[in-house]
């Protein structure tokens, strides 16, 4: 893209990732060529950067727990409704020689979403929202109790979690072929674990909330469809253009939902009924989502890119957001050797810019 070698078109993650390009002046922003207006408000906003709009969101990720029906059957587990009754029947899979949960150490971006996961439905829109505001902090008890409750996890995890994930893809490769009955990923991934195991029963809950609330979703815009602001010919340039408009229509996210079987942020497509998990992912993403979100695409995830240094940088990177913060204590947080409240304080610590209104 510096190099001016570009693709006309192309894919870029939301938040952070489409700002930088934006900032570096090499995504075209899209204001007065695409009608954003039937796009969700607040996947938008993780493609826009200073009130220009940089890319046109085209799904929206969702966590949840997904389960081995057939597996949880055979040791006569009930599906879980509670927090205690989750790690109830986590310990009785254990009991049974059965792994309860698979986790990819080596992948600690899995392990943040986890943290979200829980967080979701641990803490409430109020909280979240006081976050956003600057009015609380993640040092503050609602998230110390969300890294508690995921740290409880840590006793029902496979041997050598922490060194797996080296493929990216093992846990759910562990679950499609019944070497474990619980894990918590994205919808993004039921696609790998139905190839691995056409014939698997998934069966998915939300993380049950350790205080007894409501389990809400947690989610984020995935990523965006972004234009080069760098093409030289006229009427190449016009025919992207016109590409990329077609991707803010009901018609294309419809034509997505059908072929990806994932959520679309635009307004009135509905996820086919041979989805049948991602159907049900949609409507907790419409009734009982976490807002506003907490981790990863939240206004803590994306300080502002620095254009004169974008300018320079041949792979620039910034990693002093949540989601890498989240990324940085999971592991030894599970391992036992950093309390919730140490790694609160080091998550905090990290994204302090956001709560001085600074980028350092």
């Amino acid at each position: 893209m510096n190099g001016g070698s570009g693709p006309d078109i192309f894919y870029t993650r939301a938040g952070v990732g489409t700002q930088t390009y934006g900032a570096a002046g090499l995504a075209k922003p899209l204001d007065g060529i695409v009608d954003t207006s039937g796009l969700q408000k607040a996947a938008l906003a993780a493609a826009q950067y200073k009130g220009k709009t940089y890319g046109v969101p085209f799904a929206v990720q969702t966590m949840s727990v997904f389960y081995n029906k057939s597996l949880l059957a055979k040791n006569h587990v009930n599906v879980p409704t509670t927090w205690d009754g989750f790690l109830g029947a986590m310990k009785t899979l254990k009991g049974n020689g059965v792994t309860p949960m698979y986790v990819m150490g080596v992948q600690q971006w899995m392990l943040a979403l986890q943290i979200d996961a829980v967080g979701a439905s641990t803490m409430d829109g109020k909280f979240t929202q006081a976050l956003t505001d600057k009015k609380a902090s993640y040092a503050d008890q609602p998230y110390v109790k969300t890294l508690a409750a995921f740290q409880q996890l840590g006793p029902y995890l496979q041997d050598s979690w922490q060194a797996t994930g080296s493929a990216g893809n093992e846990q759910e490769t562990a679950f499609a072929l019944g070497k474990c009955g619980f894990i918590i990923d994205g919808l993004f991934s039921t696609f790998a674990i139905k190839q691995v195991n056409p014939k698997m029963e998934i069966g998915q809950f939300l993380v049950p909330s350790p205080s007894g609330g409501t389990p809400k979703v947690d989610w984020y815009a995935d990523g965006n469809i972004s234009l080069n602001a760098k093409i030289t010919d006229s009427a190449v340039q016009k025919a992207a253009e016109k590409v990329v408009a077609e991707t803010a229509t009901r018609e294309f996210g419809n034509a997505f939902s059908n072929v990806a079987g994932e959520i679309s942020p635009i307004s009135g497509v509905d996820v086919p009924s041979k989805y049948p998990l991602s159907v049900q992912a949609a409507k907790w993403y419409n009734q009982q989502a976490i807002s506003p979100i907490f981790g990863i695409r939240s206004p803590m995830d994306t300080p502002n890119p620095d254009p004169a240094s974008l300018k320079k940088a041949k792979s620039p990177t910034i990693t002093n957001g949540i989601f890498t913060a989240e990324q940085n204590i999971a592991v030894p947080l599970l391992e036992g050797k950093l309390t919730p409240e140490k790694a609160a304080q080091q998550v905090q610590k990290t994204v302090q810019w956001y709560f001085d209104g600074t980028n350092n």
